[in-house]
């Protein structure tokens, strides 16, 4: 089987299973696996301390422009979905609430707006114009 046929099945999957629960499944895998790359480069980021303290604000430095504001916004969006996901289905397996797991994914995507409002509301200043220049935040 070629990863060309792999991808097929996945995309077959999908459109064979639309429901909430197969895209809450999707969902949570693509959310983990964006977290494990983001752990990757983080841990690549904060390596550097071990070398410098010069070397650590270099990078820091290659890090802190709009482009990686924009990331640290999907990193928290990532983190949300995935946080309640997981307790979303936390509560269904092991508390037998599967009767209500669509109720709980309203619950759920109504919490995740609520706490990504928020979030950018707290990163809308990385976002100015100046924020960058002149060693802002």
């Amino acid at each position: 089987m070629t990863s060309d046929s792999k991808l097929k099945d996945v995309v077959n999957d999908i459109n064979l299973n639309k429901n909430i629960g197969n895209f809450t499944y999707w969902v949570h895998r693509l959310s983990g696996i964006g977290l494990a790359i983001y752990l990757i480069m983080h841990t690549y980021v904060l390596s550097s301390a071990i070398s410098s303290p010069e070397a650590f604000s270099a990078r820091m430095g290659q890090v802190q422009n709009p482009f990686f504001a924009v990331l640290e916004v999907l990193l928290v969006a990532g983190v949300f979905a995935h946080m309640l996901n997981g307790l979303r289905i936390t509560l269904t397996d092991f508390f037998g609430w599967t009767r209500a797991h669509k109720a709980l994914f309203w619950a759920a995507a109504v919490l995740f707006i609520i706490l990504m409002v928020i979030a950018i509301i707290l990163q809308w200043p990385k976002f100015s114009p100046g924020s960058y220049m002149a060693g802002g935040n």
